[in-house]
């Protein structure tokens, strides 16, 4: 790979949002995403700012070669979250290995003081097959029986967070054990295509993983969690409209909560993205 990267490929509005830019690298490509408000949720970097670097970089690097197909997907990506982010990180991507149309890439992401935030893994295919994936399921329930304390919680909580105010996230449902959050297609969330930002999908998968156990564990004085593991399969292209990610809460053992989360987009019904969640609850939370 090389060093001399046209800044094109920050062109997305997503990521022109969230202020990342390219860095000079030896035999990887670097990007960087400032600690600022904006990009933020009860004082550290969100989960979903720090995954979307993965995409952010891998594209990055696909096209830092050039003569890359337009059409650019995660197939599978896979981050594990060290410690909370409260400074401004680095993410750092090597290409592993190359097979047709498929890509392998690891991503390191580290703070400003060198401290592992996240280690990442992923795989990009290159052209993608044109129509809406093919998914067979069991119907969804409806989710309207969550309580109006319990609505008014995660309303308050996602409009307290700087960086999902700005990705336009809203609560369109919750029950027991389920939520259903819906992202905007706004230009703030939009790819250099015009499609919604990959980076903004991992941001809504994360953000109902994460809201979803607070259904289930009632809040208490001092309370409080975080993401340990997010796993996503992003099924091709995503489409200029809005979307919602509706999760949940598979298993619990303990203080953690595994969640699966399916995005669909509500006009066509299509899906759009698969994803697991690993939440886990701090001390304060009475399990």
């Amino acid at each position: 790979m090389t060093n001399e990267i046209s800044p094109s490929p920050i062109d997305a509005p997503y990521a022109r949002d969230l202020a990342v830019s390219l860095q000079p690298g030896d035999a990887a490509v670097v990007v960087a995403l400032p600690f600022e408000e904006r990009n933020t949720m009860f004082g550290h970097l969100h989960g979903g700012a720090l995954a979307s670097l993965v995409p952010i970089s891998t594209f990055s690097a696909i096209r830092a070669r050039g003569a890359a197909p337009a059409e650019l997907s995660t197939v599978s990506l896979h981050v594990d979250y060290v410690r909370a982010a409260r400074k401004p990180v680095v993410a750092e991507t090597r290409s592993v290995r190359r097979a047709r149309e498929l890509e392998f890439f690891e991503t390191r992401i580290t703070d400003a003081d060198g401290n592992a935030i996240a280690l990442a893994s992923s795989i990009v295919r290159q052209g993608t097959s044109p129509g809406p994936a093919e998914i067979v399921g069991p119907p969804e329930r409806p989710l309207d029986s969550a309580s109006p304390e319990v609505v008014s919680a995660i309303q308050e909580a996602v409009a307290a967070s700087p960086f999902l105010s700005r990705r336009r996230v809203s609560l369109a449902g919750a029950a027991r054990g389920a939520v259903a959050l819906a992202l905007s297609a706004a230009p703030v969330n939009l790819d250099r295509a015009g499609g919604v930002h990959e980076g903004a999908v991992l941001s809504l998968l994360d953000a109902a993983g994460a809201t979803c156990p607070w259904t289930v564990v009632p809040a208490t004085a001092g309370a409080g969690g975080a993401t340990i593991a997010l796993h996503a399969q992003i099924l091709g292209p995503l489409p200029a409209a809005d979307l919602v990610a509706r999760a949940a809460v598979r298993a619990h053992k303990d203080r953690v909560h595994w969640v699966d989360v399916t995005v669909t987009s509500p006009a066509t019904g299509d899906v759009h993205a698969l994803g697991t969640v690993v939440y886990r609850f701090n001390e304060a939370n009475v399990m």
